[in-house]
């Protein structure tokens, strides 16, 4: 007669489970996550033949369609643009303001922005995107 073991073996884990579910771990964790990108304004920038990457760390004024401006993530009134700009070139330890105005703002807009940063004594960079896939469109790297 055959006695039979009252414990039952040990089956091995089940690894074909384990990939599904490290695998439903990375796909929620990447919808989850969020993506760095310039965030602020609903802008079209202007298109551009050249384009030059800048190395250095600069403030960035945003201008939207409606005239209203943003020194980096803050909402500034126009007329307080001169002290706004000056407190960010004191905390940034920078003199260089890249403006990132919508195609479709005023150019007197643009020009207030501009004047304001030149009183002050900043390097002026205006941004603007490049069209992929133009003839004679050059990408000038630092």
């Amino acid at each position: 007669m055959k006695l039979r073991s009252r414990l039952q073996p040990l089956s091995p884990l089940p690894m074909a489970t384990m990939a599904d579910v490290a695998f439903l771990l990375i796909i929620f964790f990447m919808l989850t996550s969020t993506f760095a990108r310039d965030t602020g304004l609903d802008i079209i920038l202007p298109r551009a033949m050249t384009s030059e990457s800048l190395p250095k760390r600069e403030v960035t004024v945003w201008v939207n369609r409606y005239g209203q401006v943003r020194i980096n993530e803050n909402w500034i009134e126009p007329g307080d643009l001169m002290p706004a700009l000056r407190a960010e070139f004191a905390q940034a330890d920078v003199k260089g303001v890249t403006i990132r105005g919508d195609e479709r703002v005023p150019y007197g807009t643009i020009v207030t922005v501009m004047d304001a940063a030149k009183q002050l004594g900043a390097d002026i960079t205006l941004a603007a995107e490049v069209e992929a896939g133009t003839p004679g469109a050059i990408v000038v790297e630092p």
